[in-house]
């Protein structure tokens, strides 16, 4: 919390890079390019992780001490991958976030991973994470295998209905699609917008989560802005305030334009960014002038950025802000942070300059 501001991050991952949970040679060619965007996302000072540091397997433990200790955020949601074709545990492993959330039941939120297109299983896999206690569906807009992408569109009638049907059955009422950026050598066709548009009218209960949304494909995602259920997480497009800022004004400014501020959520993906330098970017961010005379874009006012950075996502998932502070106010959280916050990644940079038992 900054001053009385919630602040929440809509995706948290604990990823694997480790070669042992590699599933096929390929994954290899996804290593570079990730640790590449990391950096590119994050000014090359103390925010800045080295690839080595970067492309490890990231731990609960770790994730909870980059959280608690060295940002404001006031609540989390982890999110688990379903990229199996590429990671033996998925790449960032659900069970991780369980483990979070049973910890901080308060302050960590669980998007259980699930593939539509895996049928009865991934029928089965919903049920079990509503039994765990899953927030939300975290899903992949498609597979690649023997150097064939394979779009999995949420709108397949054979699948995708069926799928987002025993989420609504199970009391789970978000799915999280991961659109815009391809993983790995995969063909960027199925992570456009096309599939969603039909879902959002058949299943007017369901919320449907744009990750990565406005850093490709912008026109597409803004002309969802009119579907009241669909939802715009930042996740790797937020970083691009940082080397990108009008890039960022840009997508940002088309959906605001269009009346989606109230569907925005902040999201850094962290440990693709860290959150506590992304948070401080965000709240001294304005719309350039020229781009709010010249296109139409709104200002980026306070009441904005209260929304974008906590508010939207309280309400997206149905958790009243003064309960909430009711029940978090004196918790570990708060008593760890009594003396101040460490500097960004110190805890992590401490443990990896150990020398290995």
């Amino acid at each position: 919390m900054i001053g009385d501001m919630l602040l929440a991050d809509a995706t948290i991952h604990a990823f694997n890079w480790k070669r042992e949970n590699w599933t096929i040679p390929e994954t290899e060619f996804s290593l570079a390019p990730a640790a590449g965007f990391h950096q590119f996302l994050t000014p090359d000072d103390k925010s800045r992780l080295t690839a080595d540091q970067w492309l490890i397997d990231w731990t609960p433990d770790q994730i909870e001490q980059i959280i608690i200790r060295e940002t404001p955020l006031d609540l989390i949601a982890y999110h688990g991958t379903p990229i199996f074709d590429f990671f033996k545990d998925g790449h960032s492993a659900t069970e991780k976030g369980y483990v979070l959330k049973e910890r901080h039941p308060n302050r960590v939120l669980v998007y259980g991973a699930a593939n539509p297109f895996e049928g009865e299983k991934a029928l089965r896999d919903i049920e079990e994470h509503a039994e765990r206690g899953a927030n939300a569906i975290k899903v992949y807009a498609a597979r690649w295998e023997k150097g064939k992408t394979y779009g999995q569109p949420l709108d397949d009638p054979e699948f995708g209905y069926p799928f987002i049907q025993k989420a609504l059955d199970c009391g789970i009422d978000i799915i999280a699609t991961h659109k815009t950026m391809p993983f790995g050598p995969s063909h960027p066709g199925p992570y456009g917008m096309d599939d969603i548009p039909e879902v959002c009218g058949v299943f007017p209960q369901m919320k449907f989560e744009i990750v990565h949304a406005g850093f490709a494909w912008v026109e597409e995602t803004t002309f969802l802005a009119n579907l009241p259920n669909c939802w715009f997480n930042l996740e790797g497009s937020q970083g691009l305030i940082h080397p990108a800022p009008r890039r960022f004004a840009d997508f940002l400014g088309r959906f605001l334009m269009v009346g989606a501020e109230d569907r925005i959520v902040f999201s850094t993906g962290c440990p693709l960014a860290h959150p506590a330098p992304m948070i401080q970017r965000f709240l001294d961010f304005e719309m350039p002038q020229d781009m709010v005379e010249g296109l139409g874009y709104p200002e980026f006012t306070d009441e904005i950025k209260r929304k974008v950075l906590g508010e939207n996502f309280f309400r997206m998932h149905g958790i009243d802000t003064e309960e909430f502070k009711k029940k978090t106010a004196g918790d570990e959280w708060d008593r760890q942070r009594e003396d101040g916050l460490d500097d960004t990644w110190d805890n992590l940079r401490a443990e990896l300059s150990q020398p290995v038992a």
